[in-house]
């Protein structure tokens, strides 16, 4: 039932935010490819994760933005000769706060909620530092590259145990913005 309200929220996001950002000055939204490179004992799973996402900054101070994030995950699980890990797939919905250092680089923190789509998998919880710089393109649109790091935790159960754990894992961003 949380998962469906959480749904209805995104789709609503996506469909009404154009018409919100309308209204803000200097807001942006971009859409993104995005790499994943897990780190500790993540990248035992997986080497590689690639996605897709669409992210609103909303402007609320000269220097100070809300964003909003919606993206596509998928963690491609390691194979060989013992083990075979599935991948592992998942829909991210993430708010923060972006803090522009300069007219073009920025410090960004984010949280939110990673949503699986394999029958196996449990929600996550998602929080998420990091740091980016903006390219000025014609016309008022830019290019954005940013790097974080990003972990998702939540409780597994193994062997009766409940335990929680933190899959984590880089992020490196290109994005393409559209001033609105």
């Amino acid at each position: 039932m949380r998962s469906i309200n959480i749904r209805t929220i995104l789709i609503g996001f996506l469909f009404l935010s154009p018409s919100f950002l309308k209204a803000q000055n200097n807001a942006s939204i971009g859409i993104a490819a995005e790499i994943g490179l897990p780190s500790s004992n993540f990248s035992n799973l997986s080497s590689i994760g690639l996605g897709v996402s669409v992210k609103a900054d909303l402007p609320v101070a000269e220097n100070l933005a809300v964003t909003l994030n919606a993206g596509f995950m998928n963690f491609f699980g390691k194979r060989n000769q013992l083990f075979n890990v599935q991948d592992l797939t998942y829909i991210s919905a993430k708010a923060g706060l972006k803090y522009q250092l300069s007219e073009s680089f920025y410090a960004e923190g984010q949280l939110g909620a990673a949503l699986p789509l394999n029958n196996e998998q449990k929600k996550l919880f998602i929080w998420s530092p990091g740091i980016g710089n903006q390219f000025k393109l014609s016309g008022g649109n830019k290019l954005d590259l940013g790097i974080r790091y990003e972990g998702w935790t939540g409780k597994s159960d193994i062997f009766g145990l409940s335990k929680t754990n933190t899959k984590g894992f880089v992020g490196i961003r290109f994005a393409y913005l559209f001033s609105i």
